[in-house]
Formats: C-alpha cells, structure tokens, sequence
C-alpha cells in the first residue's frame, strides 16, 4: 500500500510538473501583455471554492517562486560566483544556492506584499489573512516580468567587458518601466482612477518599497 501511494504522488507530481511546462509560458505572456486583464481574472478566480481556482493557469505565488527559481537557474548557467560576504547574516542568506533563491523569493515578496498593503490602505479595509489575499496575488503575477528583467539586466551586468554594462542597464530600465506601467494598468482594470493618479501611487509605493528594502540590505550585509 505505501508503494501505491508513492507511486501515486509521483504520478502527480510528474503531472504537475508537465502542466508547468504548458502553462508557465502561457500565463507569463498573459501578465506581460495584458496585466489589467490577469488582475481582473485573479479576482474572478478568488471568487471560485479552491479547487477550481486558476485551472487555465499557475496560481499566483507559485507563479512567482517558480519565477525566482528560473532566474536563479539562469545564474547557474552562466556560473555566476556566489558573492563572498562578511556579514554572519549575509553569509547565511547568500551564502549557498538554497539562501540566495529563498532570499530573493522574499525580496520579491516584499514588493508585492508591499503593493497589497498600499491597496488595502487606500481602500480603507482591514487587513486580515482574507483581505490581503486578493491584492497579494495580483502583485505576484506582476512581480514575474520584473523578477527575470532584473535578473537577466545583472546577468549582462557581470558579463566580461564594458560591451555588455550598457545593455545590463537598459534591461534593468525596461524591467522597472514595464513593472510600473502594469501596476498602473492593475490599478486601473480595478480602481476608478486617472492616469497620473495611478501612476503617482504606484510610484510611490515602489519607492518606498524599494527604499526600505535596500536600507535592509545594507544593514545585513554590512
């Protein structure tokens, strides 16, 4: 009986595993090209009992860990050295390949946890485990794009030879550009508002978000 169940498990896994396949691309192209529509669907799917939620797509914050992972493989590739620090802490939260992705699944969670907490704050609704979950999920998938711009900017940036800096650099500014502008559009497809009232918002909320999390990381790694 406990081979069956093994095998069983395994049979899911495999499953699921192959689904990531088909539906990690199609839901990527989706936030790239449409985020007010992602964030519309994530609300309607919300709404469904929890078994039937996101079945044409990856569910958000597994969307995003298996983004994070993707670049990291990316690094892998390119043999990327792990920086070598001085810091306890920071030997321990980059110091190993498991750290450094785990690390940069909660930067990136701060960001979208970040964004939620804005959205409820202007909302004026409380915030408990329920409410957060909707606006969290939405910043997750649009958190993906930004994630593997930011990722692939650096990878340029540590390439042998000045060629590639200027390149690195535009990647970086194309991520951030997109990353603002499909927050705006989130906001929109959900908020009445404004072009400039939105954007003044999500830039505000980024820098702040972004602020606080390198003066974090420099009280770590220092």
């Amino acid at each position: 009986m406990d081979l069956i169940r093994l095998l069983r498990s395994l049979e899911e896994f495999l499953y699921e595993l192959v689904g990531w396949l088909v539906f990690y691309p199609r839901t990527f192209w989706q936030i790239v090209r449409h985020p007010g529509q992602i964030a519309r669907y994530t609300r309607d799917e919300l709404g469904k009992p929890l078994d039937a939620r996101f079945q044409a797509t990856i569910s958000p914050v597994l969307m995003l860990i298996l983004t994070v992972a993707l670049a990291h493989a990316m690094e892998l590739a390119t043999r990327a050295a792990i920086p070598d620090l001085q810091s306890p802490v920071g030997r321990i939260l980059f110091g190993s390949e498991e750290g450094i992705m785990l690390t940069r699944s909660a930067i990136f969670c701060i960001y979208a946890l970040g964004a939620a907490l804005g959205t409820l704050r202007r909302q004026k609704v409380y915030i408990t485990r329920e409410t957060l979950r909707e606006p969290f999920s939405i910043q997750a998938f649009l958190a993906c794009p930004f994630v593997l711009a930011l990722a692939l900017g650096e990878l340029l940036l540590r390439w042998p030879g000045h060629a590639w800096v200027g390149p690195g650099l535009a990647v970086h500014a194309l991520g951030i550009g997109w990353y603002l502008w499909a927050r705006t559009v989130a906001y929109r497809a959900l908020n009445p508002s404004g072009w400039a009232r939105a954007f003044g918002l999500v830039l505000a909320s980024f820098m702040i978000t972004t602020v606080a999390v390198l003066v974090v990381a420099s009280l770590v790694l220092l």
